[in-house]
C-alpha cells in the first residue's frame, strides 16, 4: 500500500502530519506522494478540497481518508488522537467507500471549450455590474436571469457555500445537482423563478450571456477572472471522490451536529 499525507499548514496539523509519518514508517507502510493509493488529509474540509484537486489527475485511483483538526469535518471521519488505530484500519483490507460525484464544468470560447471540475460547487460572480444570463436546462430555455450570479452544487457542496444563499440541502446518494442564486433582480421588468433548482444528473445547464468581461468563476477554492467566454455548461460528471469510511456516520446526524 502506498499512502501520501496532504496537511495544511497550520501548526497544530503539521504536528500531526510528524507524528503520522513516523507511525507509518514503523508500520512498514509506504509514503508516495506521486502515485499514492491512498490520500490522508490532516485538516478540516477545506484541506480535503485543496487535497482532491491536487490529485484530479488520479481522482479514479486514489482514496480519501480524512484526520479532522479544522473547523468543519464532513469528509473527515478520525481525530488526531486515533493514529494508532487509523495506522491499523490502514492495514486491514478495506471495504467500506463512499464515492462523491465532482461537477463537470465546460468553459467553451469561439470553437474550443475547456473543462474543469469542482468538488463543492462552481459559482459565477461579477462584482463590477449586474450581470445578465440566459439559463437553459437540456433544449429548453429556462429564464433570463439578472444579478450577481449563480452558484451550481454538487450534493455534497449543498451544506457549503449553497446552504448560505438559502439553496436547499441534498442527501449524497441523492444524483442530482443544483444552481441557485446570487442576489437576483426581481421586479415589474425583470424576472427569475427565486427559487433553488435541483436538477437531475442526466441534464445540462448551460449559461449564456452577451457579455461575461469581469466574470469571475470559482471552483472550490480556486477563482479567475474571464473575459472571452461564450458560453458555459455544467452537470453532474461521472467522475467521483472516494472515501474510505471508518463507519457509517448519519448524514443528518452531522448536519445536526454542526448547524442546529
Amino acid at each position: 500500500m502506498k499512502v501520501a499525507i496532504y496537511a495544511n499548514e497550520r501548526e497544530h496539523s503539521q504536528q500531526v502530519k510528524e507524528q503520522l509519518e513516523l507511525k507509518l514508517k514503523e508500520a512498514h507502510i509506504e509514503l508516495d506522494h506521486e502515485n499514492p493509493e491512498i490520500v490522508l488529509t490532516i485538516g478540516g474540509d477545506g484541506t480535503v478540497l485543496h487535497a482532491v484537486h491536487h490529485y484530479l489527475d488520479q481522482i479514479e485511483k486514489v482514496k480519501f481518508i480524512g484526520i479532522h483538526t479544522g473547523h468543519l469535518g464532513y469528509y473527515t471521519d478520525w481525530l488526531p488522537d486515533e493514529l494508532d488505530e487509523l495506522v491499523q484500519f490502514l492495514k486491514q483490507k478495506q471495504s467500506r467507500i463512499s464515492q462523491y460525484p465532482l461537477l463537470s464544468i465546460m468553459l467553451c470560447e469561439d470553437k474550443t471549450c475547456h473543462q474543469l471540475y469542482a468538488f463543492n460547487e462552481m459559482t459565477l460572480l461579477n462584482a463590477f455590474r449586474t450581470q445578465h444570463l440566459n439559463v437553459t436546462i437540456d433544449d429548453l430555455f429556462f429564464e433570463s436571469f439578472r444579478g450577481t450570479g449563480v452558484c451550481i452544487s454538487t450534493p455534497t457542496g449543498s451544506t457549503a457555500y449553497n446552504k448560505s444563499l438559502g439553496g436547499a440541502i441534498i442527501y449524497p446518494s441523492l444524483k442530482a445537482f443544483q444552481m441557485t442564486e446570487i442576489a437576483s433582480i426581481n421586479n415589474n421588468v425583470f424576472r427569475t423563478i427565486g427559487s433553488p433548482l435541483i436538477i437531475p444528473h442526466e441534464q445540462v445547464v448551460t449559461l449564456k450571456s452577451e457579455n461575461f468581461s469581469d466574470v469571475t468563476i470559482t471552483r472550490d477554492h480556486l477563482y479567475e477572472t474571464y473575459q472571452n467566454i461564450e458560453k458555459i455548461k455544467v452537470t453532474l460528471s461521472n467522475r467521483h471522490v472516494t472515501f474510505v469510511k471508518r463507519r457509517d456516520v448519519s448524514f443528518w446526524g452531522r448536519v445536526k451536529d454542526h448547524f442546529l
